[in-house]
């Protein structure tokens, strides 16, 4: 949970200040958006695999690929100002700061309880969310005093902080083993889902939902601190504020969410999260002020929370306990990043061709479609003690 938070939060440094830092050097919005997008295609790849690999040879590789190498290509981003060299430096950052997240989330979801996972999920939810506060927080104020050279090193010591607990910390946990059978239950317990074939198919009404969500949370990462710098009129430290309420929502917010999820249903509470996105992410194409952004901006966490814990805690339900890194790291890798790849580059478009109104009404439509499939496609298993 330490690794995978000080990896979070060297990444949270960055990610308010680089559409502003891009902008800095006369990159184009649409270009911004593409090089946000080429990231994600590197998360794909890298999420994708890496969550293979833990549950083949165990959590050490990809953890030290997402702290040390992590901290060395961000500091890439100082040597040149070059259009082709930051897509490249952007391609492999996404490959290697994608090597924590599905090995965390998969080791999370083997050991949770059965019947609180989604509760367990929110608990991760809102570690995640309090480092991107903590990193959006001084963000703004330290481009402002020291330049943006100054974030980047920032970032890359907090990730090399992270690999210093993969060395000295790791051997302290007790590792689940790869090949422990699906069909093993908890002592004393069995559920009705254990024992079942697992197909990665069966979860692609889920993985569309989850594309859509995150469709609109790729434009709004990409273009809420322009929204609010161009738009708005607000400066760097405001954006950095902004970023530190929103992720103070989601830390507040996740694990009641994420326990509500557990008691009234996870599809029921991702379908809330849904339309309460689209309903925030549709005020955000007509705002106006700073306290109105500040207020959509919440509840947006507030759908994410909701949204976020009660669909991973429903793709674990019906994962074998020795293939849950495999899977949190495509589902990851394939139906969230992807829909941040669309929703960055499709944004970065609209942005130059429209403006800032039809960039956020897109994914308040993407996230309000996503609600319609949820309730008509996605089906959830209800796991009961035998």
């Amino acid at each position: 949970m330490a690794i995978l938070g000080l990896g979070v939060l060297a990444m949270s440094i960055l990610g308010p200040v680089i559409p502003l830092y891009l902008t800095s050097i006369d990159v184009s919005p649409e270009i911004l958006g593409l090089m946000l997008s080429v990231a994600m295609v590197g998360m794909v790849i890298g999420e994708s695999s890496w969550g293979w690999v833990a549950d083949k040879v165990g959590l050490k590789i990809p953890l030290n690929i997402g702290t040390f190498l992590c901290a060395g290509v961000v500091l890439l981003f100082i040597v040149t100002e070059k259009v082709p060299a930051i897509f490249l430096i952007f391609f492999f950052w996404g490959i290697v700061r994608s090597a924590l997240i599905g090995p965390c989330r998969g080791y999370i979801g083997a050991n949770a309880p059965p019947l609180r996972r989604a509760t367990f999920m929110a608990i991760v939810a809102a570690m995640l969310a309090a480092s991107r506060s903590l990193g959006a927080l001084p963000s703004g104020f330290i481009v402002e005093a020291w330049g943006y050279d100054a974030v980047f090193f920032v970032s890359s010591g907090i990730a090399l902080l992270g690999g210093f607990l993969v060395i000295v910390g790791l051997r302290k946990i007790r590792l689940l083993e790869a090949t422990q059978s699906a069909s093993e239950s908890l002592p004393g317990e069995e559920f009705a889902s254990s024992g079942q074939e697992f197909k990665y198919l069966s979860f692609t009404p889920q993985c569309l939902v989850t594309f859509l969500e995150f469709l609109g949370l790729g434009a709004s990462i990409a273009f809420l601190p322009l929204l609010a710098t161009q738009v708005v009129g607000v400066g760097a430290t405001e954006v950095g504020i902004l970023f530190t309420i929103r992720g103070l929502a989601a830390v507040i917010l996740s694990i009641p969410m994420g326990t509500l999820a557990d008691h009234k249903g996870k599809r029921l509470s991702m379908t809330l999260g849904l339309l309460i996105s689209a309903g925030a992410m549709a005020g955000m194409a007509f705002v106006q002020s700073f306290p109105w952004l500040i207020v959509l901006a919440i509840f947006h966490s507030l759908g994410f929370a909701m949204f976020s814990p009660a669909a991973l805690g429903l793709l674990s339900d019906s994962v074998p306990l020795h293939k849950q890194s495999t899977a949190m790291g495509i589902y990851g890798g394939i139906c969230e990043n992807t829909g941040i790849i669309a929703g960055s580059a499709l944004g970065g478009f609209i942005w130059s061709a429209w403006g800032s109104r039809p960039t956020f009404l897109m994914g308040s439509i993407a996230a309000g479609l996503g609600a319609m499939i949820c309730l008509s496609l996605v089906r959830e298993k209800v796991l009961r003690k035998l």
